[in-house]
């Protein structure tokens, strides 16, 4: 596995140094298995943020997380932050639990992630539903 940081000229985010280090090294794998999701340069472009201490654990190699966004011109959710849900499994890659910025709280995309609903969905979005 690559480590974050710079890739191929390619430079990545990388997770903050004091998450413990089974979490330091699960991100590095989301991060360096994600293509351009997590690069400096599409991060700035959406503003994105990741909230690193949500990594939460469907299974065997699927975690689910909250990343925010914000439209910086303004035009879009009136230049507030939002939050989107999102997992990562090896086979499926990075896809959205909930629509590009369906929380207007990080509390409300939290309690969509830990209290099971998240997990629910991707049951359905496996399943085809």
């Amino acid at each position: 596995m690559r480590a974050a940081g710079n890739l191929a000229g390619v430079e990545f985010i990388a997770p903050p140094l004091n998450l413990n280090y089974e979490l330091q090294e699960t991100w590095k794998r989301i991060i360096t298995e994600s293509g351009y999701f997590f690069t400096k340069t599409t991060m700035q472009f959406f503003a994105s943020r990741v909230i690193w201490d949500t990594l939460t654990k469907f299974d065997q190699d699927t975690y689910g997380f909250i990343t925010s966004e914000r439209d910086t011109s303004g035009n879009a959710w009136d230049g507030e932050r939002r939050y989107t849900v999102r997992y990562w499994s090896p086979v499926e890659g990075l896809n959205d639990l909930t629509d590009f910025g369906d929380y207007d709280t990080l509390n409300g995309a939290r309690h969509y992630l830990i209290r099971g609903m998240a997990a629910g969905r991707l049951a359905a979005i496996r399943a085809g539903l």
